[in-house]
């Protein structure tokens, strides 16, 4: 399996949401419903991200269903996220900042424009429930310049790398924890 494979099927396992094996509208939006559970956050501080998600659903993955049984399998996301990357990059992409950058100012409690670690670990752990220390780890390899903070530039550029790097070594494929 390629490093991008493993990637894809990770970021799979992060949006199954409900874990049925198949990706659908309500897996997406259950990631910033579950930001809304946890106590640093309300359901009108996660609107924005979930309008995000929401969008990322009808204008990207809902494509994905081929066989249109109304959700996306493991097979159908790497196929099609491969294939959108390719012929498709400049609107994915837009879609993916747009998402990033919704990230960002909901995470950022204290107005820099910044992610400081415990801004980025709580906003993904709250999103994913992965451990804390998988996003305290990744928060190191997605500071670029060593800041101590992550600036929007630096998540849209890790997210990028994450969709499209084959190179095992690159910083942003960190960003879901260690390969």
């Amino acid at each position: 399996m390629s490093v991008l494979d493993i990637k894809l099927e990770r970021a799979f396992d992060v949006f199954d949401a409900d874990r049925d094996g198949k990706l659908d509208k309500a897996d997406l939006t259950r990631l910033s419903d579950r930001l809304a559970e946890s106590p640093d956050y309300t359901p009108q501080d996660v609107a924005g991200l979930r309008n995000s998600l929401a969008d990322l659903w009808d204008t990207v993955f809902h494509k994905m269903d081929k066989n249109d049984d109304g959700g996306v399998d493991r097979q159908e996301f790497r196929a099609a996220f491969r294939a959108r990357i390719v012929s498709d990059q400049n609107r994915i992409w837009e879609r993916i900042r747009v998402m990033s950058n919704a990230w960002t100012e909901l995470a950022d409690r204290d107005g820099d424009g910044m992610l400081s670690r415990e801004e980025y670990t709580s906003l993904l752990h709250g999103m994913f429930r992965l451990p804390r220390e998988t996003f305290d780890e990744a928060f190191n390899q997605l500071d670029a310049d060593g800041d101590g903070r992550l600036s929007r530039d630096e998540i849209s550029s890790a997210m990028k790398e994450y969709y499209t790097s084959e190179k095992h070594s690159a910083p942003g494929n960190q960003f879901f924890g260690r390969l």
